[in-house]
């Protein structure tokens, strides 16, 4: 008789432990979706501050008198001049 309540004992407990891991994982579960969901939100602001960044980069370069502000502005004129030829193209 005393085996059998040492078995019953035993079984209460796998059991209280079993429950205790359910609860633990659905816990673990919300938490996991919790950090992905301000992952997501991470990573979306960092892409927008690197956006961000290369417009002020950009604005920087057009601002400054440097060489790259000058290079920016010939790449402008050239691509200003391709669409005037294009457009006179395409008027002929």
């Amino acid at each position: 008789m005393e085996y059998l309540q040492e078995i019953e004992q035993n079984v209460s407990r796998l059991v209280a432990a079993y429950e205790q891991a359910r609860r633990d994982n659905v816990a673990l579960q919300e938490q996991i979706k919790q950090q992905d969901e301000e992952l997501f939100s991470l990573r979306t602001q960092v892409k927008q501050a690197q956006a961000d960044l290369r417009n002020l980069q950009i604005a920087h370069a057009l601002t400054v008198d440097s060489p790259q502000r000058q290079k920016a502005k010939n790449h402008i004129r050239s691509i200003i001049a391709d669409i005037d030829r294009t457009i006179e193209t395409l008027k002929h």
